[in-house]
């Protein structure tokens, strides 16, 4: 579904697949489950979450998970967010290096 120039106010908005364009979300809580990525254009957020659910949630836990697992884990999960950072996650596999040091670390 396509939303343009619309307010929402004080909502729990289902993102998944759904299209956003010139928008406000005021105090809202907006849910991603997982399944289609949202897309977003233009948009105002204000006094807004993000409210990660299913699949969304557990891929946040995984990114977690390897942030804290040990050396080399916390540079594996920012070089994935320097990647969104970039905008280079559209449409492909996201890679990390492969260790080459002695510790398998990043460095």
């Amino acid at each position: 579904m396509e939303f343009s120039d619309e307010e929402f106010n004080n909502e729990r908005v289902e993102l998944s697949g759904n299209v956003f364009h010139n928008c406000t979300f005021r105090n809202c809580e907006l849910v991603f489950d997982g399944d289609r990525s949202p897309t977003f254009y233009d948009n105002e957020f204000i006094d807004t979450v993000f409210v990660f659910t299913e699949a969304a949630a557990k891929t946040l836990y995984f990114l977690g998970n390897i942030y804290h697992a040990g050396q080399g884990g916390q540079e594996i999960v920012d070089r994935i967010l320097d990647e969104v950072r970039e905008g280079e996650v559209h449409g492909r596999e996201i890679k990390t290096a492969i260790p080459s040091t002695r510790d398998h670390s990043l460095h």
